[in-house]
């Protein structure tokens, strides 16, 4: 049954990893948010394309940063309840570690919960989102890059220039030159049309423009024709960046789509299938993380002495070695998608301190009874 005091442990210690967890990826978005500013920018996007690419980044800066600001909140909320002498007085009171510990567990089950839905859904869909928001600014450049009453080079020999533009997709009063026969091999080729309509598929980027008249002039014999007509409709030319087709990388994929199937599965899949392994190993370990911290902590705060002023050096302690567990693991992580036999590590690095943790604990309170 959960008690007042139990209560009183979950919002201490959900309040202080909650303001952790929002302060690490505020400041880690203000690092990279540079680079989705100078994409827009570059690409003469709107702020939304900016504030939309920094809402898919932040699941996956939470994966990373919540069993950080985990460890932070409980080493903040026993601190505080030891200096408050809160804890002096929950032991005086007959109370067992179990009994005091009750409140960080329920919080500790639920960040697991949170760790592998984020990890196994959340973020990979995000992920996966702001690729092709990235690369919808820099393939699908044709509706951003056609500024007004400037010549806009698509291509080496191709010009655009445009009077107005009345919304993302249409152009009015355009003119058209391609100077080296990309769009009529062997003719320099000038269109002028009252209106364009930018017309962007996955595997096409085409231009339709209406009522204009089309000249060419044969390079080899320097004869001109003229054309006159309502529709025309060209291929815009794609900058080497473009991405048709783009693979998924494992992190962009949900955990159900990371299993591979011999047969199935594409070849480019099955020829990595040590990344794919190592993704689903770090999605079933991370959230063992919260536990095997949560119990590291209470070892090293609540089975000591209670010197009031040497209660600073279990926390010291604590931190030290939850950053050597975080370090570690993303270490394996790594290695492990070059080599999948280091897997098995990425459970042991977290399993151990765990399974001391338990130990020390059910150590410690034998010998108090």
């Amino acid at each position: 049954m959960i008690s007042i005091f139990d209560k009183y442990v979950f919002k201490i210690f959900a309040g202080s990893t909650v303001i952790t967890a929002l302060s690490l990826t505020l400041i880690i978005l203000l690092t990279q948010s540079i680079r989705y500013l100078e994409l827009v920018i570059g690409s003469d996007a709107s702020a939304l394309y900016f504030l939309m690419m920094i809402g898919l980044a932040v699941p996956k800066f939470l994966e990373a940063i919540l069993p950080l600001a985990f460890a932070i909140g409980a080493l903040y909320t026993i601190h505080r309840m030891m200096a408050d002498r809160e804890m002096t007085i929950m032991i005086a009171a007959g109370a067992s570690i179990s009994v005091i510990a009750r409140g960080f567990i329920v919080f500790t089950v639920l960040m697991m919960i949170i760790q592998f839905l984020l990890s196994g859904w959340v973020s990979p869909m995000s992920v996966n989102q702001l690729q092709q928001t990235r690369g919808d600014l820099k393939s699908h450049y044709a509706t951003l890059m056609f500024r007004e009453g400037v010549f806009n080079n698509l291509s080496n020999g191709l010009t655009v220039f445009v009077e107005n533009r009345p919304s993302a997709n249409e152009l009015r009063n355009l003119m058209i030159h391609d100077a080296k026969g990309d769009l009529n091999a062997g003719q320099e080729t000038t269109i002028i049309a009252k209106r364009g309509i930018v017309n962007i598929t996955d595997e096409t980027q085409q231009l339709l423009v209406y009522d204009g008249t089309q000249y060419q002039r044969n390079i080899a014999t320097g004869r001109v024709s003229r054309l006159d007509f309502q529709q025309y409709s060209l291929d815009v030319p794609s900058q080497d960046s473009t991405i048709i087709v783009r693979w998924q990388a494992p992190d962009e994929r949900t955990f159900n789509q990371l299993f591979l199937i011999e047969g199935q599965s594409p070849s480019r899949d099955l020829g990595k299938r040590d990344e794919f392994l190592a993704e689903i190993h770090k999605r079933l370990s991370t959230p063992f993380l919260y536990a095997s911290f949560m119990a590291l902590i209470l070892v090293l705060t609540l089975t000591g002495s209670w010197n009031r002023r040497e209660q600073i050096k279990p926390i010291i302690n604590a931190g030290i070695i939850i950053v050597i567990i975080q370090a570690g693991h993303l270490i394996l992580y790594n290695e492990a998608r070059d080599n999948s036999a280091v897997n098995f590590g990425l459970y042991a690095i977290v399993m151990i301190p765990l399974i001391y943790g338990l130990w020390a604990i059910n150590r410690y309170q034998t010998r108090g009874t």
